[in-house]
């Protein structure tokens, strides 16, 4: 798995709900070293009244060339404007009322320009990420064969599951989140299981002009195996590594070049957009 793009999520998801799915290849390229291809699908989740209620764009690593094409894709029709935002509209038009009721918890006021080094970590065994690979119907034996492969260096936590304790080790001081986009997510290093992940995020903006004690953070979270973030507090992290659209290899040249504690420990780097609550602002007029 390369990574993920423009991940919307457009519906919630409720208990006793019947979900399919609708993968649409849309690119097809084969590698530099004409070995390998990569594909990206269009990737719809739908539920059983034929809601949409999650879009993304996947592209992932085959181990195979595929022949030159001339076809152009079938382009995915977008949902109308209004629906494409009806969950996050919806969350919008609550500010002033219920969620006015519940202020928030949040831990720190985010600005512009702040690095966070998250002290939360997490890990996943080897028995825990192959219930969970398979959970979500894996093939791929580089998952489970540990009899092929080493499980400590050969064994691959699968790409999903990266993002998702990358994810939750940041969860915490960007509380609390409503919602959220990601903009685009790029795989790194592999990560084994066992490994410890850390997280770094970076506050790109935020805009607060929306009712109510809302904001919308653009933040880009960098996962990092097995190393104790708070050994970073006196390392000077270079800026390049939060830049929107940066490639793997750019990330690890930079690091390589600039800050070597890195290199080779970034496994995701993740681009979103949060809709979250904030601490209560009071307003006085003089």
């Amino acid at each position: 798995q390369v990574g993920f793009g423009k991940v919307s999520y457009l519906w919630p998801i409720f208990s006793g709900d019947t979900m399919s799915q609708v993968f649409t290849v849309s690119k097809i390229r084969n590698t530099s070293d004409g070995h390998h291809s990569i594909i990206n699908f269009t990737c719809d989740l739908i539920n059983q009244r034929d809601r949409l209620c999650m879009r993304a764009d996947k592209a992932l690593l085959f181990q195979f060339p595929v022949p030159e094409s001339n076809l152009a894709a079938r382009v995915v029709p977008d949902e109308p404007l209004l629906d494409r935002h009806l969950f996050r509209d919806h969350l919008l038009s609550k500010a002033t009322t219920v969620l006015a009721e519940h202020p928030s918890n949040s831990l720190a006021d985010l600005k512009p320009g702040m690095l966070i080094l998250h002290t939360m970590h997490r890990s996943l065994t080897f028995s825990q990420s192959q219930q969970l690979a398979s959970l979500a119907r894996l093939t791929h034996e580089r998952h489970f064969n540990s009899r092929k492969y080493d499980r400590t260096h050969e064994i691959f936590v699968p790409g999903g599951l990266v993002l998702g304790i990358t994810m939750s080790a940041a969860a915490r001081d960007l509380y609390e989140i409503l919602h959220e986009e990601i903009q685009s997510c790029a795989y790194v290093n592999n990560l084994h299981p066992e490994n410890v992940v850390g997280a770094i995020s970076y506050v790109q903006a935020v805009d607060d002009n929306l009712p109510g004690d809302l904001e919308v953070v653009s933040v880009t979270t960098l996962g990092i195996k097995n190393i104790d973030t708070r050994d970073l507090a006196n390392v000077d992290i270079p800026a390049e590594l939060f830049q929107p659209g940066i490639f793997a290899k750019e990330l690890e040249k930079i690091c390589k070049n600039s800050c070597p504690i890195l290199s080779s420990k970034i496994v995701v780097s993740v681009q979103r957009k949060i809709v979250r609550q904030t601490r209560h602002r009071e307003v006085f007029l003089l």
